[in-house]
Formats: structure tokens, sequence, C-alpha cells
């Protein structure tokens, strides 16, 4: 290279890197070669020695780029089975993709949708490990294994004992696949729940579920239960209206203080004032109403509620009827107190939890063309939550182990 003129630099590092990770792909064949039993062992079936029928290669692909590794075969004759002791090792048993380049994968996959992910993989490791094909079927296979290690990952970061979290819920929707009888669109409702630490000393904790409410609440209590979380040490929940979360919450949380999002009751009032009345007063209404709830003054707050409904009569279908509007709140007397959770620092409104519907579902499962069956969607919000959850480390870590 002369003293004068430009330097190539990009070309260089390029070359310098294929040079590298031939290198790396090399030792990495030796090493894991060195991992060959001398004698083949027994059956792990029925015990039987198993015979030697010597070495075979198999392609791996690493991230260090596909390495040929010769591995040493034994045979069951009374099994009819074969065994490949480094297969099991490694990790490559069912696959020609090591663990190390499957962890990159799905760590791609969970943010990008397959498509991408494949581009940006060859563009990082300067080569093409795999198809999108390949990457949604690696995704989808760890998004299972997810699941069934959740409450164990989980467990290794419980929460504090303590009622210093509030737990949010609602949910979301995302396209499916297309109904072949009525060739409509049909969209699933992804079920969500976020619990804060309301000092905000750390990270949310997320739970998803593409499942019916039943089920939903069952993954929620084995979750929380892993984080030691339970009815005694959660301060709030808060939700909107709707029946499925409050039955939820009665079933798996007794005794748990529930909390109407302050943000919805908002709403319901707001749409009954400016039915009945000019912006002026409507809003002067409105506001006197929520100043009602967030002071606890809550036997004027219904006597005004009981007064509308008396001077405006209004049909049970009107959205905005005043009738609605009391029944609405009669029904959620309960879960009214805003005071005493304005009192305790604790959230009035559920806006974490539909935060969370946007970055946790909507960014990665709702972009344009996108079509989900329900496992292909649950495996991937499980790899969003383990990740945004703290624990995609420990997964792989447990995995390995």
């Amino acid at each position: 290279m002369g003293k004068k003129g430009t330097i190539d630099t990009g070309a260089e590092e390029e070359l310098f890197r294929e040079m590298g990770r031939r290198a790396a792909a090399e030792a990495l064949a030796k090493r894991w070669e060195s991992g060959n039993e001398e004698i083949v062992s027994e059956c792990r079936r029925c015990g039987e020695q198993l015979k030697d029928k010597g070495m075979r290669t198999k392609e791996v692909r690493t991230l260090c780029g596909p390495i040929k590794l010769q591995r040493r075969i034994g045979y069951c004759e009374h099994c009819h089975e074969t065994t490949v002791a480094l297969d099991e090792r490694l990790g490559i048993k069912d696959t020609g993709i090591a663990p190390g380049l499957q962890r990159i994968i799905c760590r791609t996959a969970l943010e990008l949708a397959y498509e991408p992910s494949k581009a940006l993989l060859q563009d990082t490791l300067g080569f093409e490990p795999c198809s999108a094909r390949e990457i949604e079927r690696i995704a989808c296979k760890h998004g299972k294994e997810i699941e069934k290690a959740s409450e164990a990952i989980y467990a290794e970061k419980p929460l504090q004992a303590k009622k210093i979290y509030s737990l949010s819920i609602d949910g979301t929707m995302i396209p499916g696949l297309v109904d072949p009888e009525n060739h409509r669109l049909v969209w699933h409702e992804v079920k969500l729940a976020t619990v804060t630490d309301v000092r905000n000393l750390k990270m949310p904790f997320y739970v998803a579920g593409t499942e019916k409410a039943e089920e939903f609440g069952l993954r929620l209590h084995r979750n929380l239960e892993a984080m030691s979380i339970t009815p005694h040490t959660l301060a709030q929940v808060v939700a909107d209206g709707a029946p499925w979360i409050w039955n939820l919450i009665d079933m798996h949380l007794p005794g748990v203080s529930q909390l109407l999002d302050f943000y919805h009751a908002s709403e319901h009032l707001h749409k009954t004032a400016t039915a009945l009345w000019s912006k002026e007063i409507a809003d002067k209404w409105w506001k006197e109403q929520l100043e009602r709830l967030k002071t606890g003054k809550l036997d004027d707050f219904f006597a005004s509620l009981k007064l509308i409904a008396k001077r405006y009569t209004t049909s049970d279908n009107d959205d905005a009827g005043t009738e609605r509007l009391l029944r609405y709140f009669e029904t959620n007397r309960q879960r009214l107190g805003y005071a005493e959770a304005l009192k305790r620092k604790l959230p009035i409104g559920s806006g974490a939890v539909e935060s969370a519907g946007r970055h946790i579902v909507q960014q990665r499962l709702k972009q344009s063309g996108m079509r989900w069956s329900l496992p292909g969607a649950q495996a991937i919000l499980n790899l969003r939550t383990c990740h945004r959850n703290g624990a995609f480390e420990s997964y792989w870590e447990n995995l390995a182990a």
C-alpha cells in the first residue's frame, strides 16, 4: 500500500473480515471434532452396545459461516436407530444450524419480518446464513420452547414482594389469515398485561397471548407466580370496562384493588356531555365530574348522573345516552377509587399497557401485508416479551446447560 492516495477501507475491511471468518470457521471445526467419542457408547433406549459405523460428514452453519464436521456414527441393531453423540453435545441433533446462529436469528426475527431479517443477517455476518422460511421455522420453534421454559427463566428474576406494582390489562387486534370460505380477513385479539413498578426503578414486565380469556388468565397467573407477584403483593389492577378482564382478575387475583381506567371513564362522560349541551356547558360539566372522581366525591358524582338521566331521557341504544352512562358507572362503582390511588401515587390510567400494545404487538405483528396464524403470532410474542422482560439471554443459557 502506497503512502499517498485514498484507501478503499471498506473493501479492505470486508477482505480481512472474510479472512478472519474462514480462519475462525476452520478452528471451530477442529475444536468441535475433538469432541468425538473414541469408543461408541451404549444405546440410550435399550442399553445395547452401539455398532461403530465410522465417521460421517455434516455441514453446519455457524456464526463463522458454514463448516463441515466429521462425526462418529453409532448404530443400534436392536432398535434400528442411529446415534450421533457429537450432534447431541453440540445441540445440532435435528438441525444444521448451530445454537449460536439460532440465537442471532431469533434476536433479529423478534424485531423484523422474516425477509428483512434475512437481508440484515447477510449484511451483518457477511454471508447468507439461511432463508426467510428457515428464519420463520427457527423463530417459531424457539418461541414455543420459551413458553415451556417461561416459568423457569422468570423465576430467576423475581420482582420484590412489596405492593409497589400496578397491573394493566388490555387487548389489541392483529390480522389473521384469510377465511377460505368467505374470503375475508380474520382478525385476532392479542391480550396483553403489563406489570409496572410505580417507582420507575424496574422495567415493566409483559405477558401476551392470542388465546381466549380463560387460557390467557392461566398464562398470566403462571407468569406472575414465577415473578413472585401474588394478590398479596400487587397494589392494583387498572383496565377499561371489558367484562373479561374483571372476570379474569376476580378468578386469579381475588382481593386486589380494581380501578377503572380514568381516561376511559373520562371519554364516556365527555361523549354524553357533548351530545346534550353546547361545548362550553359540556366542558364545564365534564371537568366538574372528573374533579369529583379524583377527589373521591362519589355521592355528588352519582347524584349528578342521576339528575341528567332523569331530565334527559334517552334510548338504551343511544351510545351517548344518560341512562347508559349511569349504568356504566354504577356497574364500576367499586372501581372508582382514584382519590386513594393518587394518594398512594399509583397510576389511574392504563397507558402502560396501551403503550405496550404498540411496541410489543403492533410494531412487529401489524405491519403492512402481514397475516398471522395463532401459533405463529404467539411464537413471536413469546420471543418479544421474553426479550423485553430481560430473560432472553437466560433462555439461551438454560438451553445450552
